[in-house]
């Protein structure tokens, strides 16, 4: 199997392939037309099958160094960059590592496609080389990698992860608290996501709080600076604010994509104004999950903007002026639209809760997701 494997990766079961069927896609019959020649030498034989059989190795260490793999254990940059108080350390571990894994990848595919060739006697035919483009495990990259760590994060704060544990540790069942002592996740099972620090569980200050463990406290701001510059921060920006963009508006989208649309962690949104938003992990979910989210910090939010706005308006009406009085009216403008976008959100989510709705995990995201579609991020 090794050498028929190799056979087919080649570029000359490609080449061959194009030639009986030069079209998109390949028949079953195609396939089995490919003409298989086997080596006289042995030794040939062998060595591609062991060249196979690294290529293969190479191709489920990169498969399972990101979430969606089943064998995934934890992020690279804990993984490769163990014992860095930086994460720009660690992702240059990272990235040595994976750019010597893609090297070695492009040599051994070249290596197999120059055997094949003296094989069928193609030698002033064909060329064994392979473009850096047709190698397809990945190297590292700097924003993507970042944006998978904060994803690796999150799985953390949520509980579907542990720095002590590899792989899952939950996902579905009793939760068991036990399994986390470096970094606890919320206890309740639901991050709020909004534009200021309303909250203790604010998904910013739990971030930062997660680098801290993860990296060290002496080098916090150093790694949350190299952070926000990944992101793409912009000049009136700290670091924090970069961050907290990040996860009002592009996490979720980030999310829904890596999971092809069938979302693991859901997003509470209140609508174009992202007044509320809030992370729930949907194998924690229960059935008091939205009357949770709703009472815990729904309504508490809706509380906090309204005496916001009551204090800024105290400090208009005391007499205050100019470029001071005309900003403190732009956020109160905003405030009172949230305010009212809250107030009619809370409707949605009031009778949702009531209805105590269950899921059946074996029912698959897309139908256990409808069910809460109006209170919902929409999936883009």
């Amino acid at each position: 199997i090794p050498y028929i494997l190799a056979f087919l990766c080649s570029k000359l079961a490609s080449h061959f392939a194009f030639m009986l069927n030069p079209t998109l896609s390949f028949q079953v019959g195609n396939m089995a037309s490919l003409p298989l020649l086997l080596p006289t030498d042995t030794s040939t034989r062998s060595r591609i099958e062991t060249l196979a059989q690294e290529c293969i190795d190479i191709a489920r260490r990169d498969w399972d160094s990101f979430e969606t793999s089943w064998d995934f254990v934890r992020h690279p940059f804990l993984t490769y960059g163990e014992g860095a108080s930086t994460i720009e350390a660690a992702f240059s571990r990272w990235s040595d590592f994976a750019e010597s894994q893609f090297q070695r990848m492009k040599r051994n595919e070249e290596e197999i496609n120059r055997l094949f060739i003296e094989i069928y006697g193609l030698e002033h035919e064909m060329s064994p080389e392979v473009s850096h483009e047709d190698i397809t495990i990945q190297r590292a990259d700097r924003e993507l990698d970042v944006r998978s760590f904060i994803s690796y994060a999150v799985g953390c704060m949520l509980g579907r992860y542990s720095l002590d544990e590899d792989g899952l540790a939950y996902a579905g069942g009793e939760f068991d608290i036990s399994k986390y002592h470096s970094f606890v996740p919320d206890r309740d099972g639901v991050l709020p996501v909004l534009d200021d620090e309303y909250f203790k569980d604010d998904i910013v200050g739990r971030f930062v709080e997660f680098v801290k463990v993860c990296f060290g406290p002496v080098a916090l701001e150093e790694n949350l600076e190299w952070i926000a510059t990944s992101l793409g921060r912009r000049a009136e920006e700290t670091s924090r604010d970069t961050i907290r963009r990040y996860f009002l508006d592009e996490f979720y989208r980030d999310h829904v994509r890596t999971y092809r649309k069938r979302p693991i962690y859901w997003m509470f949104s209140s609508g174009r104004q992202k007044a509320f938003q809030a992370l729930i992990y949907m194998h924690r979910y229960k059935s008091d999950t939205v009357a949770l989210a709703r009472t815990r910090y729904l309504l508490e939010l809706e509380s906090r903007i309204d005496a916001r706005v009551k204090s800024l308006q105290k400090s208009i009406d005391s007499g205050l002026a100019g470029a001071s009085r005309a900003q403190l009216s732009k956020t109160i403008t905003k405030l009172e639209r949230q305010l009212a976008e809250l107030r009619d959100y809370d409707e949605e989510m009031h009778s949702l809760a009531d209805d105590m709705l269950e899921i059946d995990l074996d029912d698959g995201v897309a139908e256990n997701y409808a069910k809460f579609a109006p209170v919902l991020e929409a999936m883009r």
